[in-house]
Parts: structure tokens; sequence; C-alpha cells
């Protein structure tokens, strides 16, 4: 069964290597690449057009599926179930341990990169706010602070709007390292975690652990843990070498071809750039003309022409 021609799915773009700095863009996307599922994916999106204002939707036609249980629906629907491999006897442990990861990882997740507050305010928001299209990025990063608080609330049982010192992360960082110890010996030498099929639960493990060990977190104690388990470190860097090799991004490892733009970008993200910069000229255009004007009134030619060049220099 074929996907629908202009079927399009909807995810925040990528950091570090990664094609998503987001966990649940990024398993979407593991349920597209593992069942080599043919749609396109767009990197340029605005979130509140979802729906839900949360990103990853699938868009076909004038219907939108947000979040990943509903994506995870049509695909299953299409010809698509991730899970159709494995045995009925694999399909039960992968929810059981999917079920169990949850409860250890999905705290810390969500504490460490959006409510530790420092996290937040140096590294998280500003992810979230370049992926976001102007006005709302000025607010719009905050509403998964939002939810990390609830989820943490619940969970872990302290409130993160609470002083540091009532911040009980340590019990997070506990119970994540003995989840990623008891991951590691799960899959000993193996592929995948269940052998030689990828599963549902290989997508959930990857998109947990592959941004907390490759996000730069002021404050991230699990990181250097995950460091210590070779084989998940390979298992993340196999899947993202091999399965996302495309769709990878690194912001500060752009490379430009002799035409001057990027050589690894993907359209999408090329086109994004582009609304990008197309947006800078015309907020400098407006910014200009006015300070052209307040020029003219006060006679300070030479500073504005001073400033233009400036403002030319960051632009360029």
């Amino acid at each position: 069964m074929e996907m629908q021609l202009g079927a399009m799915l909807h995810v925040y773009k990528g950091e570090w290597g990664l094609p998503s700095i987001d966990f649940e863009c990024l398993r979407a996307l593991c349920l597209l690449r593992f069942t080599r599922c043919p749609m396109e994916v767009q990197t340029s999106s605005n979130p509140l057009r979802s729906g839900t204002g949360k990103l990853p939707y699938l868009q076909i036609g004038n219907d939108k599926f947000a979040g990943y249980r509903q994506i995870k629906r049509v695909l299953d629907r299409e010809g698509y179930p991730i899970d159709a491999h494995l045995s009925t006897k694999q399909k039960h442990l992968s929810t059981t341990y999917a079920n169990w990861v949850f409860t250890n990882l999905h705290a810390y997740y969500h504490y460490f990169l959006y409510g530790e507050p420092h996290n937040f305010d140096t590294t998280t928001r500003s992810l979230y706010a370049k992926r976001t299209p102007f006005p709302f990025n000025f607010y719009y990063p905050s509403s998964y602070q939002k939810e990390a608080c609830d989820v943490v609330q619940v969970m872990a049982g302290f409130d993160v709007n609470d002083k540091m010192d009532k911040h009980e992360g340590d019990y997070l960082v506990a119970n994540a390292k003995k989840c990623v110890n008891l991951l590691s010996r799960k899959l000993g030498r193996k592929v995948w975690f269940f052998g030689d099929t990828y599963s549902e639960f290989d997508a959930i493990v990857y998109s947990y652990l592959a941004i907390i060990f490759k996000i730069t977190l002021p404050n991230n104690p699990l990181q250097n843990h995950i460091k210590g388990c070779q084989n998940l470190v390979n298992f993340i860097n196999r899947i993202t070498r091999d399965i996302f090799r495309d769709e990878g991004y690194s912001s500060v490892k752009l490379t430009k071809t002799p035409s001057g733009t990027e050589a690894n970008l993907t359209p999408s993200e090329r086109k994004f750039l582009e609304s990008e910069f197309n947006t800078k000229v015309v907020a400098g255009v407006g910014a200009i003309a006015a300070m052209a004007a307040f020029a003219a009134w006060r006679g300070i030619y030479n500073q504005f022409w001073v400033n233009v060049f400036i403002w030319l220099q960051t632009l360029l």
C-alpha cells in the first residue's frame, strides 16, 4: 500500500547531527525511516498550524494528524506498522519495556531539558525559539516548560517552580542511570533490542538517549553515564549515521559550496534559511527607514550610516 501523494510530516529541525531536537518528533521520524515509508519531511514548520500547538504533525491533503500516537495510527493503517516483523511475544515485551523506559526516563528528560532553570534559559529555550516563527518565539518555548512542570510534579513529586534546593534531581538521575544500565545489558551485542529486527522500542530508546547524549546542556548528569555504555553509544551513532545520514543537522559544522550555500542542507532546511534571510531583510529595511527618519529629525546622518554598516555586517 502506498502512502497518499502529498503526505508531509512536520517536525522541528535538528541539531548536534540529529534530524530533530525533539523527542516526539524524533520517534515519529523513526517510524518513517525504520519502515521506509515514502513520505516527505518538513523541518521549517509552524507548530501553531498543527491544531495542538506542538510538533510533530502529519498532513495529508486538508487532514492533520497531530502527535506521535495519531501519526502511528495513520502509518499502521496505511501499511507501515513498525512492529510488523515482531512475534506476538516480542510485541508484548516491546510494550512492557517501553512503559518501563517511559517511567524512568520521561521525567529526567523533561526536567533537565525544560524544568532545570539554567538548562532551559541557556540552551533549550533558544533551540525552540529559533524554530518558531516571530512573534510566537518569544513565549511559545515556555509552553514546554509548563508541560515539564506537570510531568515532573506527577512523576517525581516536586515542583520545578520551587527553589533549586527543593528540586529532587538526584532521584531522577539515580533512576535514569539504573535504566541506562539495564538497557545496556538488554541490548548486549545485538544490533536491535529484539535481535536483527527493529521495533518501536528501538525508536523510543533512540529518541530519548540520542537527545540526552548529544545535547549540550550546562547540567546533564546522564550524558557521561551514557558515554560509559559503549554499546548504547554505538546504537545511537549507528542509527544517526546509517538511517538519518541525509537528515542530521548541525548548525556549527556547515560547509560552504562554491556558490556560497551550505552543502549538506536538505531542501526544507535550505528553504528555512532562505526564508530566515528574507525575514531579516524585510525587518532591516523597515529598521533603516525608521532610523533614517530619526536621523533626519536629529541631523545625525554620520552615525546613522555607521549603524547601517554594522547591521549589514551582522546580516551577511
